[in-house]
């Protein structure tokens, strides 16, 4: 097995594990602030959903406040692989503003399904040397990064955030509301 290979079996498995965490995820539950101060995905005025803090890509605030669900699926789809897929894969063109964030739990799989099947397909069809080349001067300071260096960062989001879900979803269904 190839290096990619790994890696795309790695996603695959993290992928299912936090597909399976989400099944009979309720509104209440999706949008559950644990403690005062969240962060969370909330409708403006003009009807889209955005993310508190712009979805993260900056410096956080310190302490960094907990984030609901439905900011971290926010986060992790949207601008994780979506984001990351479109800008190493795609024409770039995906942004926090550009983003369909879903409103509600019914569209949570849609949203993070078509966003990680633009990142797999995207791995999948690198050769050798896609995976090794740098990202290049509009990655700034990653520039001399790889897609394999994105990728481990990008498994990393999905771990880290696919887990904080589990504990989510675990204090809900303990009566923790």
């Amino acid at each position: 097995m190839t290096t990619a290979q790994s890696i795309i079996t790695t996603f695959d498995y993290v992928w299912d594990r936090l597909s399976s965490r989400l099944a009979d995820l309720s509104d209440d539950e999706y949008f559950w602030e644990p403690v005062a101060g969240c962060w969370s995905l909330r409708q403006g005025d003009d009807g889209r959903w955005r993310l508190d803090g712009g979805g993260g890509g900056g410096p956080a605030p310190q302490p960094v406040p907990v984030t609901t669900i439905a900011w971290r699926i926010g986060h992790l789809g949207g601008l994780a692989l979506g984001g990351f897929a479109n800008r190493r894969f795609g024409d770039g063109d995906l942004t926090v503003e550009t983003l369909n964030f879903p409103g509600t739990s019914a569209f949570v799989d849609t949203f993070l399904a078509e966003h990680y099947e633009a990142w797999r397909e995207g791995l999948e069809e690198l050769n050798e040397s896609g995976w090794n080349a740098p990202l290049g001067p509009s990655w700034g300071r990653f520039a001399e990064a790889n897609t394999v260096d994105l990728a481990l960062h990008v498994l990393d989001e999905m771990v880290h955030h696919g887990a904080e879900v589990g504990v989510l979803r675990d204090l809900w269904g303990a009566g923790m509301r």
